[in-house]
């Protein structure tokens, strides 16, 4: 450990906020840098490293350091950033079985030799919000891909499934129903 992150590890088991605030300074930007190499997503990656600056001092983290201060961070927030992975899979799995499963409903309605006209899922999709609507054309009707749809939009990934899921849950809703009555 070097000698000023030794000084800073030592002052911070004091609850000096200064130090806090030294290690804030010194390790935000690689940090940041690091989870945004793996995320891939500049807000995301600044909120993540935020968010784990806060949990350092409100749980007081830095009491559990026993070697290399930089090397625990680092390790840490590499760890957070994995886990965010596996949620972002989680969520397009989920959405693929959405998907699935709106399509299944469709084959069903189609199965009964009932139509679902063009005219129908435009009024569906006039009623979504602006942002959900755009995702979804990017998406479905553009076939842009996740990543390409959240830089045009402005906004990350989980937004974009965010609206994905919201877009095919409430035409399933809305379809289904209107097909069966």
């Amino acid at each position: 450990m070097d000698n000023s992150d030794e000084i800073i590890l030592n002052s911070l088991k004091t609850d000096s906020v200064e130090s806090y605030e030294l290690l804030f300074k010194k390790y935000y930007k690689l940090l940041t840098m690091q989870a945004f190499y793996i995320l891939e997503d500049e807000m995301e990656s600044e909120d993540l490293v935020l968010a784990f600056f806060s949990e350092i001092w409100e749980n007081k983290l830095y009491n559990n350091i026993q070697s290399s201060l930089k090397a625990y961070l680092q390790v840490s927030v590499r760890n957070k950033c994995f886990k965010i992975l596996d949620k972002r899979k989680t969520a397009s799995k989920r959405m693929d079985n959405y998907v699935s499963t709106l399509q299944t409903d469709l084959d069903e309605v189609d199965d009964k030799n009932e139509y679902i006209s063009t005219d129908q899922i435009q009024v569906v999709l006039s009623d979504f919000p602006r942002q959900r609507l755009q995702a979804f054309t990017l998406v479905y009707m553009q076939e842009k891909r996740y990543k390409e749809a959240a830089l045009e939009m402005g906004i990350s990934i989980n937004s974009i499934k965010t609206h994905l899921k919201l877009a095919i849950k409430e035409l399933r809703k809305r379809l289904v129903v209107s097909s069966n009555s």
